[in-house]
């Protein structure tokens, strides 16, 4: 009976390195490009923080491969600048959860108003990155998967806007209203109204 060799160390090492960064990875172009949401606003920030744990998991890996210290030297030179930007990931999101947990709300993606269709609903969300950004309206058609979690689609927003309207006036057909805006810090510079008309997919993509 043969016995089957195990894989060679290297592998083992990608495997270990890559994975918790391909997730890091993935759940970072999911904050930015919404694919998959969760209804609760809490779980989507907690979600977004502890991501962030993510590159300090590989770093630990990389520090308990075997026989491997020029490969660990080398991985955690590669990963440190991503450690000190996890690391205020973590500050900052912990911050956001403190604050999602008493208010019940993200402030940084509040949901200020939806549309319900036929098989899905239209979720308006007002965008909100801090001090030196406007304020966004960036509306997300969803879709429920299983209770709690939704197949989201972004579609185009509206940059330099505090506040939205939406009207249903067709099958699968919806209009935004943006009224004007000015922002808090050029007050001199006001934003037109603006509107924008969106043809929907039932099925989100298809």
């Amino acid at each position: 009976m043969s016995i089957e060799a195990p894989p060679p160390t290297w592998i083992r090492t990608v495997k270990f390195l890559g994975l918790p960064l391909l997730v890091f990875v993935l759940l970072q172009a999911d904050s930015y490009y919404p694919f998959v949401r969760f209804t609760n606003a809490f779980a989507n920030v907690a979600v977004g923080t502890l991501s962030f744990l993510l590159p300090f998991l590989a770093a630990f890996f990389a520090l308990i491969i075997p026989r491997r210290w020029l490969t660990t030297v080398i991985a955690l030179a590669l990963l440190l600048p991503l450690l000190c930007l996890s690391a205020v990931g973590l500050l900052l999101g912990s911050l956001s959860i403190a604050d999602t947990f008493r208010t019940g709300s993200d402030a940084s993606f509040e949901r200020i108003a939806s549309a319900p269709m036929v098989g899905y609903s239209v979720g308006i969300y007002r965008t909100n990155c801090g001090a030196p950004c406007s304020y966004g309206i960036q509306p997300l058609q969803e879709k429920q998967i299983i209770p709690g979690i939704l197949l989201v689609r972004a579609l185009p927003g509206f940059d330099q806007a505090g506040d939205a309207t939406c009207k249903v006036i067709g099958q699968d057909t919806l209009l935004i209203n943006v009224p004007p805006y000015v922002d808090d810090y050029h007050p001199s510079e006001s934003i037109p109204a603006r509107s924008r008309t969106y043809h929907l997919k039932p099925f989100l993509y298809f």
